[in-house]
């Protein structure tokens, strides 16, 4: 059997394929596999933020169209790419375990040449520090914890993000702590920012592997599904489908399962103030969580 994997071209994106080409070797040493790489359009329009150049499937929607048209087997996103509607005709067959989901700074080091105490946190930047981020969410939560500080628009694979935070002088970027690990970039990371303090993205640590409906493939790819993640994700899904959830909105969500029950924290942006709550609910129930907790966020409860 031949597996034909869809993959963006990046050197994370690629790292993150083979995690899933080695798990699927575990699971039948018999199976060939190619990646192919996928030019996405998120990956080519990188002078905008995404929530003007048409939102997150920018980065999954080339692949998805691959699948369709039976180019590859099955697709391997990360899973806070993947827009809350698929279409028609694809599901997502498995959720990996998850990475760590926290958020993180990364200091210029021509600046800050020993890294942060953790306890510092944007403290150490000092008053007015300039800090790169394309992210809306990851935005409007940094301007919470500090309005002085001056978020500076950056997209772009991790190394061109740490390229440009040189060339154009700031003071740090954050990135999510899952890229940096995979990467072996661990060492940069100056910063774990509490997940209470910057929501992470929905989905954010897990990679998602998605293919066309009733292929026999199927009954191999099932087996990477870790089921705990895909319960915690799919109620993070569900609160940002509540509040409609797009690039040109701030949400965040961070699903975990604690003493039998699952406890989702969700955040978003609310007549311009950055609102966070936080619900217990029943692990098998994750859709009804999520929309519950959009409710009462938004005042609808």
């Amino acid at each position: 059997m031949r597996i034909r994997i869809g993959s963006r071209a990046s050197k994370l994106a690629l790292l993150q394929a083979q995690i899933v080409v080695e798990s699927l070797k575990s699971i039948d040493k018999n199976i060939d596999f190619e990646v192919v790489k996928i030019s996405t359009s998120g990956d080519r329009w990188t002078n905008r933020p995404l929530s003007e150049a048409g939102g997150k499937g920018l980065f999954v929607k080339e692949i998805e169209k691959a699948l369709l048209e039976r180019d590859i087997d099955i697709a391997v996103h990360s899973m806070k790419d993947v827009p809350g509607v698929l279409p028609e005709g694809l599901f997502i067959a498995a959720v990996l375990e998850r990475e760590d989901p926290r958020d993180v700074l990364v200091c210029n080091r021509r600046f800050f040449p020993v890294p942060l105490f953790a306890q510092e946190g944007l403290k150490g930047l000092g008053r007015g520090a300039k800090i790169g981020t394309s992210s809306l969410r990851r935005a409007v939560q940094l301007k919470d914890m500090d309005d002085s500080v001056e978020v500076v628009p950056l997209r772009g694979n991790v190394d061109s993000r740490l390229r440009k935070m040189e060339e154009l002088g700031l003071d740090g970027i954050i990135v999510a702590a899952a890229g940096l690990k995979r990467l072996g970039m661990g060492d940069r990371i100056d910063w774990y920012i509490p997940v209470d303090v910057m929501v992470p993205a929905v989905g954010q640590g897990a990679l998602a592997v998605e293919m066309r409906e009733k292929d026999p493939l199927y009954e191999v790819v099932k087996h990477l599904n870790h089921r705990e993640t895909e319960m915690c994700v799919r109620a993070e899904r569900a609160f940002m489908m509540e509040l409609g959830g797009n690039c040109s909105v701030a949400i965040g969500a961070y699903a975990t399962v604690s003493s039998g029950k699952m406890v989702l924290l969700g955040m978003s942006q609310q007549s311009g103030k950055v609102k966070k709550e936080e619900m217990r609910g029943e692990i098998f129930e994750p859709e009804s969580l999520g929309k519950k907790l959009a409710k009462r966020l938004t005042g609808q409860t």
